[in-house]
């Protein structure tokens, strides 16, 4: 994993263990965001083709198979 260092201001120095609190929550965040759009992008994977009837057995398999993908990288 890599590192970013960031200057805190002597303002904020008391307040610094909230900021790095507040920043891994943040980068968490974006990872799991990421993980979602790559999920998603998997799961469309031709969708452009589908019909509405399709389309509603999809949305079932997708709710089933992304419920499934998000608990194993425990994202729910």
């Amino acid at each position: 994993m890599g590192e970013v260092v960031i200057p805190i201001p002597k303002e904020l120095e008391e307040d610094k263990a909230e900021i790095v609190r507040k920043l891994n929550e943040f980068v968490q965040l974006e990872a799991k965001r990421k993980m979602l759009i790559k999920l998603f992008n998997r799961l469309m994977v031709g969708a452009k083709t589908v019909n509405d009837k399709e389309l509603v057995r999809f949305s079932k398999k997708f709710k089933s198979a992304g419920a499934k993908e998000l608990e194993k990288k425990g994202l729910i």
